[in-house]
């Protein structure tokens, strides 16, 4: 394209005329410069944007997941649900304010969140409320509402962490069954139960035992300390053991309410003596019982038989005394003044003999107590 020149401007006020021509040349020259730069530009094999560039912007993601100045793109004002307010979007901010129906935070507290996947009203996320709890969330497309978890705090995940997990049951909650033949000795800290055990209270017991186990784990001269508790099913019998610095202190009985009462045996009674009869109709009749503890009780009233080292009966077996013992008892008054007495002998053989009395033998009375021999 050619560029043609304008005609000069005659007049004959010269003055004016230049000016007005040299403001043309001017222009002239601005036109002549632009299309000289055009032509160049025409010719650049080098464009602004490479077609790369202009795909990756054309194909660039124009959706939002926040507003304009960075805030939250959703607001769940209070009386509407987040469910329904995020569900149909893809990732995207929100806040929900005080009085949300199924927000996860106190009332009085506003939960600020961000929804990470929500194509085809699948959706999770995470969230904080302004009491600094933090929640996860997760809906299927089958829900109609949000599933919230909180998150646990440092304490709470630290409490866990620091908690015992060793199990005292099995996943049951009831107690561990023990094989035959387990050696209640090597047993950790639990309950128990199983029978033929080991190292029992009594030797080669073949009964069902309840066994509770305090082990320490902390060794003193080489044994782990620890005690040991066993019941015996059938007649609820307990005993407790302990391992201290000299190891197994042995077994000790625990003594209940039951082991306090006694169950009399009547002995025959002979040599002549026989049962003392009352007119009030008294049941006289010698008896002999022995506590748990091995204390021996003998009840009872005879008369009529023979003095001196033959015995009006024999002890049952088990509560003969350890020692000889002797023993002053009330004997007849009839004929005489003042309280009148009998000197018995109870040898460690069992026999129990009247020996002699400061009366006669119409009504002499047994009653003594004294402990048994061990054995």
């Amino acid at each position: 394209m050619d560029i043609k020149s304008p005609k000069a401007f005659e007049t004959s006020d010269k003055a004016h005329a230049d000016l007005f021509n040299d403001m043309v040349k001017v222009l002239l020259e601005n036109d002549t410069g632009l299309l000289d730069q055009l032509g160049g530009h025409i010719v650049d094999t080098k464009p602004h944007a490479s077609e790369a560039e202009k795909k990756k912007w054309n194909e660039s993601q124009l959706y939002k997941i926040t507003a304009d100045n960075g805030t939250q793109l959703i607001n769940v004002p209070a009386g509407s649900t987040i469910f329904d307010a995020i569900k149909d979007k893809g990732t995207c901010t929100f806040i929900a304010s005080q009085g949300v129906e199924d927000s996860p935070a106190p009332s009085n507290a506003y939960l600020r969140g961000i929804q990470t996947v929500g194509q085809n009203n699948i959706g999770t996320g995470f969230a904080v409320d302004t009491s600094g709890n933090a929640y996860y969330f997760y809906y299927n497309s089958s829900h109609i509402s949000i599933t919230w978890t909180q998150l646990p705090s440092d304490s709470e995940r630290n409490k866990w962490n620091n908690g015992q997990l060793y199990k005292l049951t099995p996943d049951d909650g009831r107690v561990a069954r023990l094989p035959n033949g387990t050696d209640i000795f090597t047993l950790p800290t639990g309950p128990y139960m199983g029978a033929k055990l080991l190292n029992l209270p009594v030797d080669n017991d073949q009964s069902f035992y309840y066994i509770e186990v305090l082990d320490t784990s902390h060794m003193s001269n080489g044994v782990i300390l620890k005690k040991i508790t066993a019941t015996r099913s059938f007649d609820n019998t307990t005993w407790i053991g302990t391992f201290h610095t000299q190891g197994f202190m042995g077994w000790e009985r625990i003594i209940t309410s039951g082991d306090a009462k006694l169950n009399w045996k009547f002995p025959t009674i002979r040599n002549g003596w026989k049962t003392y009869k009352s007119e009030v109709n008294n049941d006289y009749r010698v008896r002999v019982g022995k506590d748990a503890l091995g204390n021996v009780t003998v009840k009872g009233a005879i008369a009529g038989g023979t003095l001196g080292d033959v015995p009006a009966f024999t002890l049952p077996a088990g509560c003969e005394p350890d020692t000889p013992f002797y023993n002053i008892g009330v004997a007849s008054s009839s004929g005489f003044k003042g309280p009148q007495y009998s000197r018995q002998y109870i040898a460690t053989d069992g026999r129990f003999c009247i020996q002699s009395t400061s009366s006669n033998t119409e009504f002499v009375v047994v009653n003594c107590m004294f402990k048994a021999k061990e054995g």
